[in-house]
């Protein structure tokens, strides 16, 4: 018996391939300084062919935002009680960031081009915050953070999430940064898990590489 598989649909496989050169193209120069003209030279067609599957550029930002999303949200998730899981928690938010760096860097840019992203991130930024609260419950439990109440946890989350969406804009204003590296990545990771140092217990700080 001979089992049908369905084909590649190839308008998908084209609009993935749009995608990762938009991705690459906004993280490298910003989304409002990049045309619509230049995504398509990139992607090795013309302009007719990119209309075919985004008319404008803020469809574009809506469909990366969908990945960004799901992005989000997979690494927000409880990373589960082992110890190399934690640190990978650690480690995959920014990796996260630098994969999407675009979205946190320019966030007046896209708001501008694509307005309704705003409430989106609002909600995205709600339902993370709900997450890594319940991240750290675990990590409490087991035995890496001291014990936190739940008021403790939520201020711990806000000050950790101001400075994970605005320290790109601080070097950028404060520092007279222009490029983000991986290097100000790791920048950005130390001066996130500082907020965290005081509350990691000494199982917590060298699972961290913070032993002090």
């Amino acid at each position: 018996m001979t089992i049908s598989r369905p084909k590649p649909n190839p308008r998908s496989k084209t609009r993935a391939r749009l995608l990762d050169v938009c991705r690459d193209l906004f993280n490298e120069r910003g989304p409002d300084s990049v045309t619509t003209a230049q995504i398509a030279a990139t992607a090795g067609m013309n302009e007719g062919n990119l209309y075919y599957h985004f008319q404008r550029k803020e469809q574009l930002l809506e469909a990366l935002f969908d990945a960004f999303e799901s992005a989000v949200q997979q690494t927000a998730g409880a990373p589960g009680e082992a110890p190399e899981l934690i640190r990978d928690y650690l480690a995959g938010w920014f990796r996260t960031m630098w994969e999407w760096r675009f979205f946190y860097r320019d966030g007046a840019a896209i708001f501008r081009l694509a307005p309704n992203l705003r409430a989106r991130l609002q909600t995205l930024s709600n339902e993370g915050q709900g997450l890594v609260d319940q991240a750290l419950q675990q990590m409490c439990e087991a035995g890496f953070m001291s014990p936190l109440s739940p008021a403790e946890r939520a201020m711990l989350i806000t000050n950790a999430w101001i400075v994970s969406a605005y320290w790109i804009d601080y070097l950028r204003a404060g520092r007279g940064v222009t490029e983000i590296t991986l290097d100000h990545i790791a920048w950005g990771a130390r001066q996130v898990m500082h907020i965290f140092l005081p509350y990691l217990t000494q199982a917590g700080r060298s699972l961290a590489g913070l032993e002090l």
